[in-house]
């Protein structure tokens, strides 16, 4: 007896769910047992928590699928659908800095089942901490977080479907409609078996839930701070989860949309999912279920109806709460409300106060709905549908290496980049355009890469955490960019020479001097513009990103040998080792045989200059171990922008 389960009308168990593939797994008879396949399904097979290819069940055994869980009765399975009406407690979460600060003091409720929970409380008390901790985007060293009877860490691949979460920050590309930036969020969700017309008829209910059909062909950058807001909320309601968490999602709008948005969320709510919003918003208090109110050391000071609040803490208003959770550091806050009645009177089920437990189990690692190479796609067209959607950046894009070629006929002088005409007239006008030729692909490519980690680290976390490959990330933004700054190499490289005297050798790799020139301005620029995304992976403001790209541009300039000489100067020389374009700026002295000019004029010749091929192409191939080894470099520090490697003790 064979039992198919999948999405597909044509399987025996039929489950209509965008997570589940359209021929998931398959349930075989072997003799008196019940052996579990899985087809490679995107989103995975489990069976009690833990991802399987193959395995035997019983009936005490829980299998999960997308949204649902099944098990055997009655010689068949039995499914359950996921709607919200689940358990959810959290149990002695405690958060501890390498540096021994508590950020969260053993954290102890029960979420009742589709519930609107507030969590507020002072600055500096640990709101946005607990949400990490609740979400298992960045998990408690210690205490453990149990959803629907399970551990949410130990079983993060499996569960992670069922939890949305909006951070403070736009998770959207705000250049993009909202229907186009759910589009790419959804293929990026859904397994590669989903058809275009599922996914739009998933985003049209999705739209169609929050109100913004009307806005649907509308860029995001210019809805109204409640309506962005939605958007975010939109994107991670499309894997249906019945858990929703959001951090400070009114900051920054004004009290009308503030209320609109706390509405919003009560709506979802009212609809059978369970909300939890960190907010500093205490006005609409009122529409929530449930307070919870953090004192300052992250320690639990109240959780119950928010109509109590004020009443449990004998205060007229929550400015006159919050001061005195902020000075009143001598009250054990968390003792008084676990003694209180207030708690005993709290209906629902509460987890027993225990001593912390150690070493909390990391989250399991998110599974890919799809295979790195469709995720790379995805991103490669969504990334061009960012740049194209941006007239004014893409315009500059193509007219950038059309202004900088025109600094290539600022050096005076006539022999152009002929070494007999300028040794005719005692002319260093060759060295003089091959720099502004380099330096100007050193300059575009960092332009182009510095801040474009940085102003995505917001959405390349979500996405990571959801299963989205580092690797699929950075081969996007390296196809990318490397296409980008190639052909604007190529256009600084052309036009900067096109009007001046040829190099009067021939070239020493190809037939043409100047497609050779114009190869080192690419090495230079693509290698640079690995520079800047290492850069723009580092730090964590883009603000941050332009007086850095003024020092890499001007270091660039300052090593490459064209200004003065770099050769045998200590350190000079070995700083210049480590510069792109000091071995672009070889590659192009050595096609126009810049040496020979230097020795005619008295100068002292530069070894890495060689007229030959072996100099040429020794030079070239320092550029590619640069380039490898920055393209290593960055993808460590993408691994290391995994939030779930951030957990504390």
């Amino acid at each position: 007896m064979v039992v198919t389960i999948g999405r597909a009308p044509d399987n025996n168990v039929v489950l209509d769910d965008l997570l589940v593939s359209r021929h998931h797994a398959v349930l075989r008879r072997a003799g008196d047992q019940w052996e579990l396949v899985d087809n490679n399904s995107a989103n995975g097979t489990y069976v009690n928590g833990n991802r399987i290819d193959q395995a035997v069940i019983g009936p005490d055994d829980i299998v999960g699928i997308g949204h649902q869980l099944l098990h055997l009765a009655g010689g068949g399975l039995v499914e359950y659908v996921d709607t919200g009406d689940v358990s959810y407690e959290a149990s002695n979460l405690r958060v501890v800095t390498g540096k021994g600060k508590v950020l969260l003091s053993d954290v102890s409720f029960a979420l009742p089942e589709r519930c609107f929970m507030a969590v507020v409380g002072p600055s500096g008390a640990g709101k946005s901490t607990l949400l990490g901790a609740l979400t298992g985007f960045r998990p408690a060293g210690n205490g453990e977080v149990r959803y629907d009877d399970r551990n949410l860490y130990q079983n993060y691949a499996e569960l992670r479907h069922r939890i949305g979460f909006v951070p403070q920050d736009d998770i959207l590309h705000t250049s993009l409609t909202v229907r186009r930036a759910l589009n790419y969020a959804a293929r990026l969700r859904f397994p590669h078996d989903v058809s275009a017309a599922e996914r739009e008829h998933r985003i049209d209910e999705v739209l169609s839930e929050l109100g913004l059909t009307a806005h649907a062909n509308q860029r995001i950058d210019s809805l109204s701070g409640g309506q962005r807001k939605r958007t975010s909320v939109a994107l991670e309601l499309l894997t249906k989860p019945s858990l929703l968490f959001l951090d400070e999602p009114t900051s920054g709008l004004d009290p009308g949309y503030e209320k609109s948005v706390m509405q919003t969320l009560r709506g979802l709510a009212d609809d059978g999912r369970s909300v939890v919003v960190v907010t500093h918003n205490i006005a609409q208090l009122h529409m929530c279920d449930r307070l919870l109110i953090l004192a300052p050391g992250g320690r639990l000071a109240y959780f119950g109806p928010p109509q109590q609040a004020l009443h449990y803490f004998n205060c007229s208003d929550f400015a006159d709460l919050f001061n005195l959770l902020e000075h009143d550091t001598d009250t054990d806050w968390t003792g008084r409300f676990n003694t209180s009645a207030l708690k005993q009177a709290l209906s629902g089920p509460h987890p027993a106060h225990k001593a912390p437990q150690p070493g909390a189990e990391r989250p399991s690692k998110p599974v890919a709905q799809q295979s790195a190479f469709a995720q790379f796609a995805t991103l490669c067209r969504r990334y061009l549908a960012v740049i194209a959607a941006d007239r004014q950046y893409s315009l500059t894009l193509l007219l950038l290496p059309m202004v900088l070629s025109l600094f290539a006929y600022a050096p005076p002088g006539k022999s152009g980049l002929s070494i007999a005409k300028a040794m005719e007239s005692k002319s260093m006008q060759p060295g003089q355009i091959l720099t502004v030729l380099i330096f100007g692909g050193a300059l575009m490519g960092c332009t182009a890469s510095i801040r474009e980690i940085v102003k995505e680290r917001p959405i390349y976390q979500r996405e990571h955490g959801i299963g989205l490959s580092s690797i699929a990330y950075l081969a996007s933004k390296l196809a990318v960019l490397t296409v980008l700054v190639t052909v604007q190499a190529l256009i600084l490289g052309f036009l900067g020479t096109a009007f001046r005297l040829p190099p009067d050798q021939a070239a020493v790799i190809t037939a043409w001097p100047r497609l050779e020139l114009a190869l080192a301005v690419v090495a230079v620029a693509v290698v640079s513009m690995l520079i800047g995304l290492l850069v723009s992976a580092m730090i964590g403001n883009a603000d941050r990103g332009m007086p850095l790209l003024v020092l890499v541009a001007l270091s660039e300039l300052v090593l490459c040998g064209g200004l003065f000489p770099v050769n045998g100067r200590i350190p000079l020389e070995q700083l210049a080792w480590l510069s792109p374009s000091r071995w672009g700026f070889a590659m192009g002295a050595s096609t126009i045989d810049l040496n020979d000019l230097l020795q005619m004029v008295g100068k002292e010749v530069d070894p890495l200059w060689k007229y030959s091929s072996d100099s040429w192409l020794f030079a070239a191939t320092v550029c590619a171990v640069q380039a490898v080894v920055l393209v290593i470099l960055i993808a460590v520090r993408l691994k290391r922008l995994d939030p779930h490697r951030q957990a504390v003790k």
